[in-house]
């Protein structure tokens, strides 16, 4: 297979940073994975790799190699729908566009009589298909040779109703003696990580490069990687063994010259571990070298708490995160609280309201956020009255056209809502709808681990009603994550005292756990309710004025900016609104 690449494959100016003909010595790495899906012994090759190392360019040439020499039945099963069409549009397409002998096997789609399309393409022989493991049509009964499942860590649980979807796309291999399924992914959270466990049950080989002082093979490890305080451009890599100090370039050299080394017995199943430490692609632009930019990366993924630790733990070093599941404690959120100087402190730029629906009120909630997802909460509200009366929502809409002030005298709307549809279905449409150029939202929550925070709009039951999903868990995994970061910057939540903000609202914003399940045979992670705590309306408008944000997506740091250039002039003071507005809140009301 790598013969093969190196003499038709073009990488793509708009899929590789080193456009023109594939080189494996450019990616030694490559090599082992590719060779070994000749290997008739091998059944499966896992690949458990960091984000940037090039496995996108191993699936390439598997996909490319099986369509020009062995034409096979091919399935390329994506996280979801979506992304199976992005892979096929911004992957396959250009490779097929610019390797030659692919571009006479496989018909344009815009070609009349093609039968291709962005998802199914057929070629002499064989077929290719684009399949999201969301969609349980994607996965119906239709045999496969090649399987290639990349980011197994981003699906879901279940494919609808029918079951773990990576077992589903593993079903349909059974029919031929010869199959090969290749998997890949960054992982998750230990012991809930797919690529992990897959990984566990492989020969677990490792990239190990020769020390160019000592000779020494070792695989390359965070812990070796030294700087001088703040002096991040001093980085470099320590040998384990003869304990100097290596120049990043000495340390591309040492990968170079790796090679795999197999941890356990082979018994059917290859796998590989790669971090980001084995990159040999250049640094970015403002970087002196690439240990420059990891130790940047590192330092900033600290700043983020829990949330860009356990990011960068994932991307970067290809580890599971070690989840040990702190509970966020109220008192000590609310020992936190500050005076705010206006409705609006220094450094808000952007405000965002979430709204949840209960039978006798509506619940609020108005956020302010600056660069980096600095929060503030400004103020949290309830409107008494039943959704199935005009008036409650009479009362919510004049609420959600308040202007609230800044310490420098201007004032800010709020910019964006999220209304939870889950409860009063057709209330909430109705409200929506007229109010949609106004960026209000209506929104549907869906548990499940792994899914996105905000997913692209779909037609709801009320023509003209745009309804965003909401991946509940993942968006609770963050809020928790933020709130254990104790220093303002980076994602920290600053609570103002009074405004709604007493002891029951902490209770309810901390009320949830993660919790490990298994579900349908698969071992995930839910989240529920603590054992006598308070209820969770405060979490989840929370999510929703994050997912506002989300939605609306604006450029914080651009908006900060601008503000500070513009010229401070001041607006009319307004009046203070009332404490109690016409509609009946009742600002300590609890059920």
């Amino acid at each position: 297979m790598t013969e093969w690449a190196e003499k038709h494959r073009r990488l793509s100016s708009e899929a590789s940073a080193r456009p023109g003909a594939y080189r494996v010595k450019s990616a030694p790495d490559q090599q082992g994975p590719m060779d070994a899906v000749m290997d008739p012994e091998v059944q499966s090759i896992t690949l458990m790799w960091a984000s940037q190392t090039g496995k996108t360019e191993v699936i390439n040439n598997i996909v490319g190699f099986y369509i020009a020499q062995d034409p096979s039945p091919i399935l390329c099963l994506q996280p979801t729908l979506e992304m199976a069409t992005t892979w096929s549009g911004d992957r396959l397409a250009p490779m097929v566009r610019d390797t030659e002998v692919l571009k006479r096997l496989v018909a344009d789609p815009k070609a009349r009589d093609s039968g291709n399309t962005k998802l199914h393409k057929r070629f002499l022989g064989g077929h290719i298909t684009m399949a999201g493991a969301n969609s349980p049509a994607s996965l119906a009964a239709r045999p496969i040779r090649v399987l290639l499942c990349d980011e197994v860590d981003r699906y879901p649980s279940s494919a609808g109703t029918e079951g773990d979807p990576l077992s589903l796309a593993e079903r349909r291999t059974d029919t031929f003696h010869n199959a090969i399924i290749i998997k890949t992914s960054t992982p998750t959270v230990k012991g809930l990580s797919k690529i992990e466990l897959e990984y566990s049950l492989t020969d677990q080989n490792e990239w190990w490069c020769p020390c160019p002082k000592c000779g020494e093979h070792q695989t390359m490890k965070w812990r070796q990687v030294i700087w001088e305080n703040e002096d991040l451009e001093s980085a470099h890599y320590k040998c384990e063994h003869c304990n100097v100090s290596l120049t990043d370039e000495e340390r591309v050299a040492m990968v170079m010259a790796g090679e795999w080394r197999a941890g356990q017995e082979f018994n059917g199943k290859r796998g590989y571990y790669l971090n980001g430490l084995c990159s040999v692609f250049p640094a970015k632009k403002g970087f002196k070298n690439r240990l420059h930019q990891a130790v940047v990366g590192f330092i900033e993924s600290k700043k983020r708490g829990t949330e860009g630790i356990k990011t960068w733990t994932n991307t970067f070093m290809a580890e599971a995160w070690e989840d040990v599941h702190e509970e966020v404690q109220p008192h000590y959120l609310m020992a936190r609280r500050e005076t705010f100087n206006a409705e609006v402190p220094e450094g808000g730029v952007i405000l965002t309201c979430g709204v949840d629906i209960q039978a006798d009120r509506l619940e609020t909630e108005v956020v302010a956020w600056g660069p980096g997802e600095e929060s503030w909460g400004i103020e949290y509200r309830q409107f008494i009255g039943e959704p199935t009366h005009p008036g409650v929502w009479k009362n919510l809409d004049e609420y959600l056209q308040t202007r609230f002030e800044t310490e420098d005298g201007r004032t800010l709307p709020i910019a964006g809502c999220c209304v939870d549809s889950g409860f009063q279905t057709q209330q909430v449409y109705q409200f929506v709808y007229p109010r949609q150029p106004r960026n209000i939202f209506a929104i549907k929550g869906m548990g499940g681990f792994g899914k996105p925070i905000v997913s692209r709009p779909t037609k709801s039951s009320v023509k003209g009603v745009r309804l965003y999903t909401i991946g509940t868990d993942t968006a609770k995994e963050l809020i928790y994550g933020r709130l254990k970061i104790d220093e303002p910057g980076y994602g920290y939540n600053h609570f103002r005292i009074g405004n709604g903000y007493d002891e029951y609202w902490f209770e309810m914003l901390t009320s949830e756990k993660a919790v490990s399940k298994m579900q349908r045979g698969v071992k995930t992670r839910v989240w529920e309710k603590k054992s006598g705590t308070a209820r969770n309306e405060a979490l989840d408008v929370r999510i929703y004025a994050y997912c506002a944000l989300v939605i609306l997506n604006p450029n914080l740091e651009k908006l900060a900016r601008n503000l500070e250039a513009e010229p401070e002039t001041k607006q009319p003071k307004r009046q203070p609104r009332s404490p109690i507005r016409k509609g009946g809140f009742v600002g300590n009301f609890r059920s």
